[in-house]
């Protein structure tokens, strides 16, 4: 993915259907979307070429059962970024400005 992405819908759908995401470590990617913690892990994240070569080599030495679950990880932390999660928080934020300038 491209440095400093503002938010990456691209890696939010590759992450929806499944796939081990790599994205570059900046922007929405480190911020929003993908978590590396050990047991959490959804997904990589890499600067440098060799970074993304490391992590295609740790994801095809990995067990099957350890790939699906980063794909299941994954899949459900997109439901973070759906329409739905999107209005919920957009109404949270604005419904106490809106109240008070119509005070």
């Amino acid at each position: 993915t491209m440095w400093n992405e503002h938010f990456g819908i691209g890696i939010v759908e590759m992450m929806a259907a499944g796939l081990l995401t790599i994205a570059h470590r900046s922007g929405g990617p480190l911020r929003d979307i993908i978590i590396e913690e050990s047991g959490a892990r959804n997904g990589f994240l890499a600067v440098s070429a060799q970074e993304y070569a490391a992590h295609i080599a740790f994801i095809l030495g990995m067990t099957e059962q350890g790939r699906e679950g980063v794909r299941e990880r994954a899949r459900s932390s997109v439901n973070l970024f759906s329409s739905q999660k999107f209005d919920t928080s957009w109404t949270r934020a604005t419904d106490p400005i809106l109240k008070s300038k119509s005070s």
